[in-house]
């Protein structure tokens, strides 16, 4: 498994995806769902901590393209494979770290401490600045449900 490449597409399903439609929703809420998604299957206490990890990263610099992609992450010592959950914004929120990028898809993904999975981090990093180009996220944005996203994202 360490040497195959992970694929975004393999990472999400139509429970791990949100269509937001509220303007009115911040990035720490929409941070704050897509964390408790790609957390569902560990401990209270670890998704509280990984949450916390997630919303100090971004603090400190934004984690969102100026194609309207926003990708919160971080390493996690207790994980043993990657997890992700994924928000489409239609109308798109403003970015409270930038002046003039507005956000329309958030990807949120958590990837193991261990280094052997160091490369496949940077690889995800890589696939999604590469995949969600102006073009992709505009289709994303006209989605009407989560299955119609995932659909979106696996061809």
């Amino acid at each position: 498994m360490l040497n195959d490449k992970i694929s975004i597409s393999s990472l999400l399903d139509a429970d791990s995806v949100l269509l937001v439609k509220d303007p009115n929703t911040s990035k720490e809420l929409l941070i704050t769902q897509l964390s408790a998604l790609a957390c569902k299957d560990l401990s209270a206490e670890d998704a509280k901590d990984i949450l916390e990890r997630v919303l100090k990263r971004e603090q400190g610099i934004t984690t969102t393209l100026d194609t309207g992609l926003s990708i919160p992450h971080c390493r996690v010592d207790e994980l043993d494979s990657f997890k992700a959950a994924l928000a489409v914004i239609p109308q798109g929120i403003k970015d409270p770290l930038t002046d003039n990028i507005t956000i329309k898809v958030m990807f949120l993904f958590l990837s193991p401490s261990n280094p052997a999975f160091f490369q496949k981090h940077l690889q995800m990093l890589a696939e999604l600045s590469e995949k969600f180009k102006d073009s992709f996220i505009s289709k994303l944005t006209q989605a009407a449900a989560p299955q119609e996203i995932i659909k979106i994202i696996k061809e």
